[in-house]
């Protein structure tokens, strides 16, 4: 039998970028992935390596993890070049050059010296050839930009970038956070080499340029590959038997309607759909991950494994899914769909979630949803489960207890879908939400409890707020609601640091760089502008910048005098919501002290109260919940060891003093009751490496290494305290 002129052959990571120069040919389309498509990529990665890792493993363990396949890619090769010309495939394989670049970043900034992996890590990332360096993908457009993430330089988008220049440079500022933040210290490693090694993809080798583009038109044109919607419209109507071409007709224009919306798409719908009304969401079923991971990879092989669990049973079961679920929901989606990209009325939290990439929201919502309600109880319904959700999120954040940047803890929606399916009301959904709200044990005191502010990658977080408190100020005043230009994509509003960042104005009161920069970076420190205004005078004294803050935002104007004597509906508004002694003002001859951050602090933490007021979003919050009722979830953790279980164990004590060294700066902090950490100028952490990353200012910083405690046995690093406990026998992980 005569061999196969095409080849196809199995790449792990190493393999695909360390025996490769790609090139993109003519006709392959922009680098388009959304925020989205990259957040799952690394959040599929993520997942899968942490079932098997545990913080007991060493490294060559990881070669023994199970391989995860991400698909195929078509390439051919100019053999006297030395190229390979990605002709299916390059949206995944640019992600992936991304990731390792993101990857090198977070190794170069931390204490360890890892040279040898830094070494391996640039050899996939950059090659030499005659003498020259270039990317594994090398396209001229992308060189400067690419450069500026190798070498950690600002970048600046020129006047009129290509589609794919711009859209590589949005996801590479994404990643800064979005990127799991489990894994960005002391696992990272275990992770690159899992990565480099177990993750494989399957590339089917072209003869030529004339074959590669046949193959693109039949894949991409002619015969393009059912996807798992596809194969689900397949198995519905098959078992439909009857109305098979209305099926079809109202199926197709449903896809029609999703793909309008370039945010989400129907196979996150369909995905949602079945998580928020038949996924098994009970723990033990979660802790397996077995519902939602089948439904994420492949919705149409659960519901064949599943049409029990959906009472599907005969034809006129599947036929009514469809026209009465599958359809209808779609159209509710797409309600969201377009709330999502700027506020509509009685649905404002729903793009408020959107711009902070709470995704999973969608599936709470639907979760709602019941057959034969009309669009306005859906739509208030709606309203209620995306306000509860931004509360949650914004408690969370504001105690540190919220992944900076990614979507709200999993297990906190995990737990609501089943509740909010058996909801057969608004009132009841009221109820059952203000209850939830209510037995959270975050609250918006953590402010000023933690000295909550600018801290490694919670920018998008700190804008967030600073845009719904001035908003809010705006509108209360009687100005009109700019909400959705403070929070425009494109950032044409930014964070303005009232202290300019120069050290010797301050020095003084804050004694050192370290404390400074922390009080600098106080939330009640901060303000938003649009992005001209603050790159005019971001570097002007107090006593020249409050002239300027006149004429912003009433919130920054509320710095200078002149706005307590002359605007009525401020003074209204400070008079109506008990305001008066929080708002003052600070005039350029007294200057804007420490002293007047902290009273700032105050101010916007109350402002955050009134704007995240469970009771004035609707929701009746019960008084007295019994501590024991209040929650704090957690996400599964494979191999993580807390502060607190330290605590527990008896190995650490609260008040017990942490220390650390770095460039011959000495750095101290203190271990408080709960587990959380207490650095020297007063911000509150809840892990040791968020607490070393904002100490030595930088993105990530693996903290079991670098805090320190006094012990029997003299300075012990926190690494070697978990290590000892976990080989006392006395702390049982979870198991994978």
């Amino acid at each position: 039998m005569a061999d196969s002129p095409i080849e196809g052959r199995g790449f792990t990571l190493e393999q695909l970028f360390n025996g490769h120069r790609f090139k993109l040919d003519f006709y392959q389309r922009e680098y388009m992935w959304s925020r989205e498509d990259v957040k799952s990529l690394v959040g599929d990665l993520y997942r899968r390596f942490a079932t098997s890792w545990d913080v007991t493993h060493s490294r060559k363990r990881t070669s023994g993890y199970p391989p995860y396949f991400l698909g195929s890619f078509v390439y051919f090769q100019d053999e006297n070049e030395g190229l390979t010309y990605l002709v299916d495939g390059q949206q995944r394989v640019t992600t992936l050059h991304l990731l390792l670049l993101h990857l090198r970043q977070l190794l170069a900034e931390q204490d360890t010296d890892h040279s040898d992996d830094l070494t391996e890590l640039e050899n996939l990332i950059r090659r030499v050839r005659h003498g020259e360096r270039t990317y594994t993908i090398d396209i001229d457009e992308r060189v400067p930009l690419l450069d500026s993430i190798y070498r950690g330089w600002p970048y600046e988008l020129p006047a009129s970038p290509t589609p794919s220049v711009r859209n590589l440079y949005e996801r590479a500022r994404d990643l800064r956070t979005d990127f799991p933040a489990e894994l960005d210290d002391e696992s990272i490693l275990h992770f690159l080499d899992w990565l480099r090694d177990r993750v494989c993809l399957v590339g089917i080798r072209a003869l030529n340029r004339d074959h590669g583009w046949e193959i693109f038109e039949s894949m991409n044109d002619r015969g393009a590959r059912l996807d798992p919607v596809d194969l689900l419209k397949s198995f519905l109507l098959s078992r439909a038997e009857t109305d098979g071409d209305q099926l079809n007709k109202s199926w197709r224009e449903m896809l029609a309607h999703l793909t309008s919306f370039h945010s989400r798409t129907p196979s996150d719908f369909i995905k949602s759909l079945l998580t928020a009304k038949y996924a098994d969401l009970t723990q033990e079923r979660r802790n397996d991950a077995a519902d939602v991971n089948v439904i994420g990879r492949a919705a149409h092989e659960w519901v064949r494994a599943n049409t029990r669990t959906m009472r599907l049973y005969a034809a006129d079961d599947f036929r009514r899914f469809v026209e009465d679920e599958v359809t209808v929901l779609a159209e509710r989606y797409a309600t969201l769909m377009g709330a999502s990209a700027a506020p509509h009325s009685g649905l404002e939290a729903v793009y408020y979630n959107a711009v902070n990439g709470i995704g999973s929201q969608y599936t709470a919502i639907l979760a709602t949803a019941r057959r034969g309600e009309t669009l306005s109880v859906f739509r208030e319904k709606a309203g209620l489960v995306a306000a509860a959700i931004d509360v949650m999120y914004v408690r969370k954040f504001v105690n540190g207890g919220a992944r900076q940047g990614t979507d709200l803890d999993p297990e906190i929606i995990h737990d609501l879908v089943p509740k909010l399916r058996a909801c057969e009301d608004v009132d009841r959904l009221r109820a059952l939400l203000g209850l939830e709200i209510g037995r959270l044990d975050d609250e918006l005191r953590g402010i000023t409890a933690t000295k909550f502010g600018l801290r490694p990658g919670n920018t998008p977080q700190v804008r967030y707020l600073l845009a719904r408190i001035t908003a809010f100020v705006e509108r209360e005043c009687g100005r009109a609601d700019r909400i959705a230009d403070y929070l425009h994509p494109q950032h044409p509003h930014e964070i303005e640091h009232i202290w300019a960042n120069k050290f010797e104005r301050h020095q003084a009161e804050t004694g050192n760089k370290t404390n400074f920069q922390a009080m600098r970076d106080r939330l009640g420190a901060l303000l938003l502008l649009s992005k001209s205004d603050n790159a005019s005078y971001q570097d002007d004294p107090y006593d020249r910048k409050v002239v300027y803050y006149r004429g912003q935002n009433i919130l920054a104007a509320s710095l200078h005098p002149e706005s307590y004597e002359k605007d009525v509906g401020f003074r209204r508004f400070r008079k109506r919501r008990g305001l008066e002694k929080l708002f003052r003002h600070y005039p350029g001859g007294v200057g804007f002290t420490k002293q007047a951050i902290e009273e700032r602090q105050v101010l916007y933490q109350r402002l955050c109260e009134l704007v995240w007021d469970p009771s004035a979003l609707g929701f009746p919050v019960p008084r007295g919940v019994d501590p024991e009722r209040r929650v704090s979830h957690r996400t599964r953790a494979y191999y993580d060891v807390t502060v607190a279980q330290l605590i527990d164990s008896g190995t650490l004590s609260a008040g017990d003093e942490l220390f650390g060294t770095n460039k011959r700066v000495r750095y101290s902090a203190t271990v408080l009751a709960g587990g959380r950490i207490r650095v020297e100028s007063g911000e509150v952490f809840t892990a040791p490496s968020t607490a070393a990353a904002f100490v030595l200012n930088r993105q990530s910083a693996n903290g079991w290494t670098f805090w320190n405690v006094n012990t029997v046995d003299g300075k012990t690093d926190l690494k070697t305290l978990r290590a000892e406990l976990l080989s006392s026998g006395r702390l049982e992980l979870p198991s994978a």
